[in-house]
């Protein structure tokens, strides 16, 4: 028997999609099927709650969320819905809120994904390079563990580990986006812009929906190699979104610095 989720949007527009977080793209360009699969819940469960979560995030409103909360909350395992909920909240940069349920979620169900989701929630750079560690003790080659330990080793102005932890993912899994975008980060830091733009244009090929964020590297690599004709196309298509991308790696006040002086060069 179908329920009524009314509060869900029947769909996500592909504009919406491209600018929410990297790690949420592929998630939501199956929305339309979380919700087919919510509509026939016996009771609101996970289903519901993940396709709420994917359309808070892409339309930017808190309160579907909210409203998923009320409707699921015993309906599905503690853990798993701390986890949603939390990964969600942080898009919304509510930080504390966010890492205060992902440590209750760990403290419910210390496995491995558990782990990996707040490790990807922390800021703590200590931590999240003990937890990667933690999980690469039992499995070595855990491509998300060895991710975040990256990212750690990253944000520690540790780039030639990070790039060694890189390209140890990308042996296994060369086709893994996440790691070709942070190898593309750390040549960009070395100032090799066209091995960047490399990097990311190996991301670009293999993603249906580019986003925002993803478009602003590639756009800042063409205007560093000297292409200026497509640095300037690419600048024209993101200049009125840029403001509402979720993850650009700098402060928005800068990127759009950075495309006005692209179309003005």
């Amino acid at each position: 028997m179908k329920q009524k989720i009314d509060f869900l949007p029947r769909r996500l527009t592909k504009e919406e999609i491209a600018l929410v977080p990297s790690n949420w793209v592929r998630v939501l360009s199956h929305y339309r099927y979380r919700r087919r699969r919510a509509l026939w819940e016996n009771k609101p469960g996970y289903n519901t709650l993940l396709a709420a979560a994917m359309a808070a995030i892409a339309k930017k409103d808190r309160s579907l969320i909210d409203t998923a909360k009320k409707l699921t909350k015993d309906n599905i395992p503690r853990h798993i819905y701390l986890s949603l909920i939390s990964s969600t909240l942080r898009c919304f940069d509510e930080k504390e809120e966010s890492l205060k349920m992902i440590r209750e979620a760990v403290e419910l169900d210390p496995s491995h994904s558990t782990l990996l989701l707040l490790a990807a929630d922390t800021d703590d750079l200590d931590e999240k390079e003990t937890l990667a560690k933690r999980v690469l003790a039992e499995n070595p080659n855990d491509s998300d563990a060895l991710r975040h330990l990256a990212y750690a080793k990253y944000f520690k102005s540790e780039p030639e580990e990070a790039e060694r932890l890189v390209d140890r993912i990308l042996l296994n899994e060369p086709d893994n986006i996440y790691a070709l975008e942070l190898k593309g980060n750390i040549y960009l830091d070395k100032k090799e812009y066209p091995k960047a733009l490399q990097q990311y244009l190996q991301v670009k090929k293999r993603v249906k929906l580019i986003p925002v964020s993803l478009q602003f590297k590639i756009c800042h690599c063409y205007y560093l190699v000297g292409n200026f004709h497509k640095a300037k196309k690419i600048a024209k298509s993101i200049k009125d979104k840029i403001a509402l991308a979720y993850d650009i790696e700098c402060s928005i006040e800068r990127a759009s610095e950075l495309l006005t002086e692209i179309l003005n060069s």
